[in-house]
């Protein structure tokens, strides 16, 4: 994907792209009638992604199209009143509105008047990754999940490739989510908080069995505000709960694990204090990316990865 240039696409522009939706057709297509993608079936061959990915796919896979075809910008609109977010629904459709709350790190009842969301020219979920397509060669496992606090989003990987990304809120800046290396331990559907019985969190897979930290479907209001848990939207929460594997415990001792689950990296820090990453994209399409070389040496890091001495 070639990379977008540098440069700011003010309201105005915006406002063209939104009044040229029906002509595009980003409105339409398969998923156009819903606003949340029922969890798919996982598979390590195929992408799975919010929306419409035919066209991505095809893309990805040869079809010729010209560079402008490539390039993402990205414009502002402010929710100045009670009936901006809803003409900005109608006017998108379902689809596209909902990766717009999905680039924004919000889910729908954190879309506030007074609020500012970023919207891109094209609405086409792969494309917007701030992960690389592909990892490294060299000792990726079969599965990996990557969490990026910096850009608050997942990427999950098969095979080295990407399959699926998200929006994510990690620990606040009291109980920041610890980078390092994890795995998925074990899972439960529904499960009580460990800090207040009564947040009642779905699709809860654990990460470290002693502090308690895990992935499960929450609030995104488009910010680090858990207590160290990386929450997601429900339909990703709920792929990545039957995507990962789960570990295998020596038989007849629980306290000993013969296998470990799927390996999760969470990667950088978050930059509190400071303009969130996806704000900037209006003038820095690059803002949110994460450069090949960053995770491969967060892999390495971690030990996920195999360092470039022992390839």
């Amino acid at each position: 994907m070639l990379p977008p240039p540098r440069r700011h696409v003010p309201v105005t522009v915006v406002l063209v792209i939104l009044a040229a939706l029906p002509l595009a057709g980003c409105g339409s297509g398969p998923g156009a009638g819903r606003a949340r993608q029922e969890p798919p079936v996982a598979t390590d061959s195929g992408r799975v992604a919010p929306g419409d990915t035919a066209r991505a796919d095809s893309t990805r896979a040869g079809t010729t199209t010209s560079p402008a075809d490539t390039l993402v910008h990205y414009g502002s609109f402010p929710l100045t009143n009670e009936d901006s977010l809803r003409s900005l629904a109608h006017r998108l459709g379902p689809a596209a509105f909902d990766l717009v709350l999905r680039l924004n790190r919000i889910d729908l009842g954190h879309a506030r008047q007074g609020d500012t969301l970023i919207v891109p020219s094209i609405f086409d979920w792969p494309r917007l990754a701030p992960f690389p397509d592909t990892l490294p060669a060299g000792g990726v496992p079969p599965r990996l999940l990557v969490v990026s606090a910096r850009v608050q989003a997942f990427g999950a990987y098969a095979a080295g490739r990407l399959v699926r990304w998200g929006p994510t809120s990690t620990g606040r800046q009291e109980k920041a989510t610890p980078p390092g290396l994890y795995h998925a331990n074990w899972r439960q559907r529904t499960r009580a908080s460990t800090f207040n019985d009564e947040w009642i969190l779905h699709w809860y897979v654990n990460l470290s069995n002693f502090d308690g930290i895990s992935l499960h479907q929450y609030e995104l209001p488009g910010r680090p505000a858990s207590h160290s848990c990386v929450r997601l939207l429900e339909d990703d929460a709920a792929w990545l709960y039957h995507w990962v594997d789960t570990w295998k415990l020596v038989p007849g001792d629980r306290r000993r694990v013969l296998e470990h689950g799927t390996p999760v990296v969470v990667m950088d820090e978050y930059a509190f204090g400071q303009r969130r990453p996806w704000k900037r994209l209006p003038e820095d399409p690059q803002a949110t990316a994460i450069a090949s070389d960053s995770m491969a040496a967060a892999l390495r890091r971690w030990g996920v990865a195999a360092s470039d001495s022992a390839r």
